[in-house]
């Protein structure tokens, strides 16, 4: 399987190549926020926009800003959105320069950054007295992909290519989170939704996570290397994830969501 698209870089269009997949927990946690009419929103980790668009469907004449660490993401969601305030800042740093937010949002971004307390901490100083911290973080701790990747990385023949590879995804269970937020909030909504996503064929499973999970991986690799890196964890995953009666693949993906107001 030749990987087109894959780049050191995040690429916004093989990210939004499922959109509406990805989308879905956007419209979710969304609906479950209690505030009619907030007048400043930040989304933390906001890609290419689809979440920011989402959240200006919801609360028109609110101010939000977009936030991302990638370059990439940015100039897509620019040209999605022409009309949002688009920041370029690292999310898991101090942010308090933006000012004081009625909800600050983060759909799939904060596994990318490590020391969850100390972040949603920072989180909740962004927020006003009574305003809001909703988040989404993918739990992908027992996805066959994952496992997929796991094995195909401590196979003898890659193992020199990714050796003291720092852990780059960063989560924990929501018992955590509710014992970092419960001093400081007044009351915290927590669940766990898991999604089952039908996919065309194995192939697809492979785009979906090289934008995301095997990302890291693939930027450590020649363009041929990436192939066979690829072609290795595509073969484990055909073992997985079994074909329907219509010869389609249903991709269970499991996400974790929490909601505390102040």
């Amino acid at each position: 399987m030749v990987l087109e698209g894959v780049m050191i870089m995040w690429n916004p269009d093989l990210y939004l190549k499922f959109e509406r997949e990805r989308t879905q927990a956007v419209k979710d946690l969304i609906f479950r926020i209690k505030k009619e009419k907030p007048e400043r929103i930040l989304d933390l980790g906001c890609g290419p926009g689809n979440s920011t668009g989402e959240l200006r469907k919801r609360w028109p004449e609110a101010e939000i800003i977009g936030l991302d660490s990638s370059e990439e993401m940015l100039e897509k969601a620019c040209s999605n959105y022409p009309e949002i305030e688009w920041v370029q800042a690292d999310g898991g740093e101090d942010l308090s320069f933006l000012g004081k937010f009625d909800i600050v949002f983060s759909n799939a971004t904060i596994q990318w950054i490590p020391g969850h307390k100390r972040l949603l901490n920072n989180l909740v100083e962004l927020i006003n007295e009574d305003g809001i911290l909703a988040v989404q973080v993918p739990n992908t701790k027992y996805m066959p992909i994952r496992i997929a990747i796991k094995a195909t990385v401590e196979d003898d023949k890659w193992q020199k290519k990714f050796y003291n590879m720092k852990q780059y995804i960063h989560y924990e269970e929501l018992s955590f989170y509710y014992d970092v937020l419960y001093e400081d909030v007044r009351e915290i909504e927590l669940w766990e939704t898991k999604y089952n996503h039908v996919m065309p064929d194995h192939e697809s499973i492979i785009e979906w996570y090289s934008s995301t999970g095997m990302r890291p991986y693939l930027e450590k690799l020649e363009q041929w290397e990436k192939d066979e890196f690829v072609e290795s964890v595509l073969k484990k995953i055909r073992k997985s994830y079994k074909l329907q009666g219509d010869g389609k693949v249903l991709f269970p993906f499991r996400r974790l969501f929490f909601i505390a107001y102040k």
